[in-house]
């Protein structure tokens, strides 16, 4: 064979590896567009926790405007990431794919990405750590962290992340401007002030970061904007005319909600309105025959809530509020009740007493006068086609105390959640497809070790690198015992 043999015999060995790694490229290239074209995902894990559920998906094929998604968290003391952000991550990634790109999402470190969290503190006001923002062009939707577990014992029990984000995805895709009104002119706490005791901006901050708008009214007319299915009335100082009462009872005939939060020991002239929807309101004052349920400067620290799906959020968490001041308000025994169902929600402790004569120096217990503890606070009056079913007209809670939603007291023990719960109900806010998707359990681990559990645990490790050590030896001399 020649030489010229042998150079050919190369260049042809040269031309077959270009050509296997153009072949390769090749494929390569292929592959990605075709996953590029036609991409396909499989749902690997055994429970199936973060695949979305048909309802969520049927809502996001319909959206036609962009949404905007924003984590906020805040690290620990140990720097560690808060437990919630990994299953949130997976889930918004299902939510970002199966939308079309329509959803984009960004998950903020407010110590590591301080500059872009106060951008969008300015843009959506004051949002805390640890939170979920839902925004879809000017509407938006800031929820806790919290929000998105359910609670059993105060323990979390199950995820529902999914649920509550697909609800308001659907509620900001479909949103009316829904507006809440707040009274004046009789003394009422300022929506507008940042006072400590006279004002709560902080409500009106929660209301607007709920998607609602926020107003002030005086009633000296009927209110005619539809728009508005909630009247607050937070504080009343003086008494409301008969024309005002008039403005009232027709507000709530044409499915108006009316949340009334008492100055004690002030009624201001809703006696009738309240006999009416078979509510009292007694003019007394509520007292502790001993200062374990009381706050700073004497306030009433209420734990007792009852068993009711507007007091589940309190229930759920084991959650306290912080009152100041109050009154009795309870079910009216005297009152043409056959029209409206009344619901007891929250009362004082067990140690506690409603004193009649609160004008004396000696406050204390007459059973002749006084009422004895527990002492309901809070009272909804709704209407009834019969003893099952609520007609579709207006809803009366009247609250025997307005001190828990002034700026001083509404950021302290579970006020905020409180306050949000009972709005969340009144205005049937609550999640409308609850019954369509699950609520993914969560497993929590406890692992604790004695020291001598410790040592166990640590033989055995150090036993496995040693046995391979062995078997790694008795294959070298048998190799070469039998050579």
């Amino acid at each position: 064979m020649s030489l010229e043999d042998f150079k050919w015999a190369r260049k042809i060995k040269l031309l077959n590896k270009i050509l296997e790694i153009i072949c390769i490229i090749l494929t390569v290239l292929g592959i990605n567009i075709i996953s590029m074209r036609h991409f396909v995902r499989f749902d690997l894990q055994k429970k199936h926790n973060f695949a979305l559920e048909e309802f969520s998906l049927n809502v996001l094929k319909l959206l036609e405007d962009p949404f905007e998604i924003y984590l906020f968290y805040g690290r620990s003391k140990d720097n560690s990431i808060p437990f919630f952000v990994n299953d949130l991550r997976n889930l918004l990634k299902e939510y970002r794919h199966a939308s079309s790109e329509k959803i984009s999402i960004k998950f903020i470190d407010t110590i590591q990405q301080s500059r872009m969290a106060e951008e969008l503190s300015l843009r959506f006001g004051t949002v805390a750590n640890n939170s979920i923002i839902i925004s879809n062009r000017e509407h938006f939707r800031i929820i806790p962290a919290f929000e998105l577990y359910e609670f059993k014992e105060g323990i979390v029990s199950g995820f529902k992340g999914e649920q509550i984000i697909s609800d308001e995805i659907l509620k900001l895709s479909n949103r009316e401007s829904k507006k809440i009104l707040f009274s004046t002119g009789h003394g009422e706490i300022d929506s507008d002030s940042v006072h400590p005791l006279y004002g709560s901006s902080m409500v009106k901050e929660l209301l607007r970061q709920n998607g609602y708008g926020v107003e002030k009214i005086k009633l000296t007319e009927n209110i005619q904007d539809r728009s508005a299915r909630l009247l607050i009335i937070a504080g009343p100082q003086t008494n409301f005319s008969e024309t005002e009462v008039k403005i009232l009872r027709d507000f709530l005939k044409y499915d108006g909600r009316i949340l009334i939060l008492l100055s004690p020991p002030k009624v201001c002239g809703l006696e009738d309105l309240f006999f009416d929807w078979g509510i009292l309101a007694d003019d007394m004052l509520i007292m502790s025959t001993n200062g374990d349920r009381l706050g700073i400067s004497g306030d009433n620290i209420i734990d007792k809530f009852e068993d009711h799906k507007m007091m589940k959020p309190m229930l759920d968490m084991k959650l306290s509020a912080l009152f100041g001041l109050c009154q009795p308000v309870r079910k009216d025994i005297g009152a043409p009740t056959k029209q409206h169902r009344v619901t007891l929600l929250f009362a004082s402790g067990e140690k506690t007493f409603a004193k009649l004569d609160y004008l004396q120096r000696k406050l204390k217990y007459n059973p002749a006068e006084d009422l004895v503890g527990p002492i309901p606070l809070a009272a909804l009056s709704e209407e009834i086609i019969d003893e099952k079913t609520v007609a579709k007209h207006g809803k009366l809670l009247v609250v025997g105390s307005s001190d828990f939603v002034n700026n001083n007291r509404f950021c302290v023990l579970g006020n905020k959640i409180l306050f949000n719960a009972i709005v969340t109900w009144l205005l049937d806010e609550t999640a409308i497809i609850s019954d369509s998707i699950k609520i993914c359990p969560t497993e929590n681990y406890k692992i604790t070790l004695s020291k001598s559990e410790l040592y166990k645990i640590g033989r055995v490790l150090l036993l496995i690198p040693l046995l391979i050590l062995l078997f790694g030896y008795l294959i070298t001399y048998i190799r070469r015992n039998t050579r």
